[in-house]
């Protein structure tokens, strides 16, 4: 009887187990169809789309970049998202660097924790530890970087060996460049050195799109990050990727105050973080514009004076134009501490990238270009006033 009641209970558990297969299947592939559209449907609603790009060295993040993209324009920015910088972690509910939640296994609280704080959708993330960044490198044929001297194995930076001059580096090479990048003697000196990393790994793939596409190699290069994305999306994603212009991709980061906290070196993003949101969403609108000359193809260089008298206010407002990613080439004082507004001058012409500066600081006070005095320095010549307050002109 026992041995009855056994049988009745297996067959009816049977059809059951048979309906649980069933639906986790078919979640499985409702994920994937909904992944495998993800860039397609980004196309269509023509929306940026963020992708962090994340680069390990020994389990941790060492460079993570955040590419603001829009594909169905081929424009894009990367912002340096530094795994020091302090925010209050939504997850863990206290105050402590981002990557102090870091899993090299799961990174999505990670992820989430930046997309969080900068208030910006991150679709997705690709990984690389050093040799799947090794690998990726040399299916492309190697990155051409240019390392102003040669590098040679010293105690503060051991185990690289690089050549100086415009080379070519192997996989190999990179994982090191990658090093020499972490161990630049200042701060900005390192985001633009692993920025130029991401930039040069597009551009190579951009070289070889039609290469890979022959050969079949998408496939293989679009394995080797370990991702959110499916292996099906992320070969399509790559064959997108390979479209960017990268001639005109805006390099960016998140300028903040380094101080130390719990034991270590934490970076502490100027006005709690508004001005990298306020970065990440004018970059996001400029690259969607409608207009193509909204994206300079060339830097936007800029020349600011201290009208105000306030000691350091023009290397402050330096900072600031740089993290949008602008291109500060002298600093220094205005003939007179008399200003009391701030005014621009555009000696350029282009009534576009004039306006977008302008926007940056909300200055609406605009002076004749041929009335300064001098040579022209710079497309834009800001003088700040009393008014600006290291932010903002107030009152304009």
């Amino acid at each position: 009887m026992n041995d009855l009641k056994s049988s009745l209970l297996k067959r009816g558990a049977l059809p059951l187990l048979i309906i649980l297969i069933v639906v986790i299947i078919g979640a499985f592939f409702v994920v994937r169809l909904v992944q495998r559209s993800t860039v397609q449907a980004i196309i269509k609603k023509d929306q940026p789309m963020g992708i962090l790009f994340i680069f390990e060295q020994q389990g941790k993040p060492v460079s993570n970049q955040l590419l603001i993209w829009y594909p169905s324009r081929r424009k894009a920015a990367i912002m340096d998202i530094p795994g020091s910088m302090g925010i209050i972690l939504k997850s863990a509910d206290k105050m402590s660097s981002i990557d102090s939640v870091y899993d090299s296994q799961n990174p999505d609280k990670f992820v989430k924790e930046i997309s969080d704080y900068l208030k910006f959708p991150i679709n997705g993330w690709l990984l690389y530890d050093e040799r799947r960044l090794s690998r990726t490198v040399d299916l492309l044929g190697g990155l051409q970087l240019f390392i102003p001297d040669p590098v040679m194995n010293s105690d503060s930076m051991k185990d690289i060996s690089l050549p100086g001059g415009s080379v070519v580096l192997d996989g190999d090479k990179v994982n090191q460049y990658l090093s020499y990048a972490l161990a630049a003697d200042t701060y900005s000196e390192e985001i633009n050195r692993k920025q130029k990393m991401l930039v040069s790994l597009l551009a190579q793939l951009a070289h070889e799109s039609d290469k890979i596409d022959k050969s079949g190699n998408i496939r293989l290069i679009a394995k080797e990050p370990h991702s959110n994305f499916s292996l099906q999306t992320r070969e399509e994603l790559f064959k997108y990727l390979a479209q960017i212009d990268v001639d005109i991709i805006l390099t960016q980061f998140i300028s903040g105050s380094f101080r130390i906290f719990e034991g270590k070196k934490v970076l502490f993003p100027y006005y709690d973080g508004e001005l990298a949101r306020d970065v990440v969403s004018q970059t996001a609108k400029a690259l969607g514009a409608e207009d193509a000359g909204t994206v300079q193809e060339t830097a936007v260089t800029i020349e600011l004076l201290n009208g105000s008298g306030e000691k350091g206010l023009a290397n402050n407002a330096a900072t600031l134009f740089e993290s949008y990613g602008y291109q500060v080439v002298s600093v220094g004082n205005a003939p007179s501490f008399d200003y009391e507004k701030t005014v621009m001058y555009d000696n350029d012409g282009d009534k576009a990238a004039f306006q977008q500066v302008a926007n940056v600081i909300n200055c609406k006070n605009f002076g004749d270009a041929a009335a300064l005095p001098g040579l022209r320095k710079a497309n834009i010549t800001v003088i700040l006033g009393k008014d600006f307050n290291g932010r903002y002109c107030v009152g304009q």
